[in-house]
């Protein structure tokens, strides 16, 4: 299951879901120079396709099976502007979106900072429901496993909702 990575930044996510999945990263999207750059040396068979708000999804429809996206924390996070989801950066989510939509992934894995919650999640999950996906998510401290901070972050994955037409319901007795 080859993996795309959006906003991948540096690509933490997308390392933490290759040693989660054993799958390797196929393409990857950040428009930070120096970002780019770690991540060409960290993915050198992977190709970074930039700017996710102006890609044409179709062009790489089958290729990938997992995405991740670690989208800009900004506008949500309580040491931002507050802006919530819909803000200049964290807004970049509707192209997140776009690309689950038109993708298909069997997996997503979303990652954010813990004030998603009351700045945005409702969105998220509306997006992806609408998108005919099912969801889980939680949060935990970034030192529960070893980072030297307590900052919380909110982690989400994502499948495609079971497909139940022609599913009858039994009558009970």
């Amino acid at each position: 299951m080859p993996i795309l990575e959006l906003c991948a930044g540096y690509g933490g996510i997308g390392r933490a879901v290759e040693a989660l999945t054993g799958e390797n990263i196929k393409i990857v999207a950040e428009i930070d120079p120096y970002a780019s750059l770690i991540l060409a040396t960290r993915y050198p068979d992977a190709r970074n396709i930039g700017d996710i708000t102006q890609f044409d999804w179709a062009t790489i429809a089958g290729e990938v099976d997992i995405i991740t996206a670690g989208f800009p924390c900004q506008d949500i996070s309580n040491a931002g502007k507050r802006a919530g989801i819909h803000g200049e950066r964290s807004g970049i989510w509707e192209s997140v979106l776009g690309a689950i939509r038109v993708l298909r992934p069997r997996v997503v894995f979303l990652e954010n900072v813990s004030a998603i919650r009351n700045r945005g999640m409702a969105h998220v999950l509306a997006g992806l429901a609408s998108a005919r996906y099912d969801t889980r998510w939680c949060c935990f401290r970034a030192s529960a496993v070893g980072a030297p901070h307590h900052r919380d972050r909110w982690f989400l994955i994502a499948f495609p909702a079971a497909d139940t037409t022609g599913i009858q319901r039994e009558s009970g007795t």
